[in-house]
């Protein structure tokens, strides 16, 4: 184990799914790791768990204020940062376009796609610091073909993959 020792990383959507298991693996292979999502509780939770290499910082990636106030905790309280994992995401589709609305288009866009990119616009000047860093973005298959009712999870992913490119 000790893979990450004296890593410092960021984990978006991290009180759920992917994200979970991947604070828990950097955790357990030594990176000091700060969880990103919106739900409280579960990150409470998370946090007695793995103790004092883990932080929780409260961050909705579709606010600029809210990803700049992550890198710059996670660099308050770990002195660098030398992982992104732009995992947060949702999925509101099932719906016709005609019948997809405008809010939840862009609620969709805001976290699938406009989060990766702030995570990636905040991160990178203090991995430029460091001199190296790894990001890592969540993409899906429905970025790369159509599936019927997700016009707006397949263009946000799309998004994504492109954005890795």
């Amino acid at each position: 184990m000790d893979r990450l020792k004296d890593k410092v990383a960021i984990v978006t959507g991290g009180a759920s799914g992917i994200g979970e298991a991947a604070v828990r693996l950097f955790a357990a292979e030594g990176a000091r790791v700060a969880m990103a999502d919106i739900q409280d509780d579960r990150a409470e939770n998370i946090l007695k768990e793995l103790g004092s290499s883990v932080i929780y910082v409260r961050t909705d990636v579709s606010k600029a204020a809210d990803v700049q106030a992550l890198v710059q905790q996670t660099v308050d309280t770990f002195g660098k940062l030398d992982v992104l994992f732009n995992n947060a995401g949702i999925t509101l589709d099932g719906y016709r376009v005609v019948e997809h609305s405008e809010e939840m288009f862009d609620r969709q866009i805001g976290v699938n796609l406009k989060g990766p990119w702030l995570g990636c616009k905040y991160a990178i000047p203090e991995m430029i610091k460091n001199g190296k860093g790894s990001i890592v973005n969540t993409g899906s298959l429905a970025g790369l073909a159509g599936y019927s009712g997700q016009s707006g999870y397949g263009a946000s992913k799309g998004g994504v993959v492109e954005l890795t490119r």
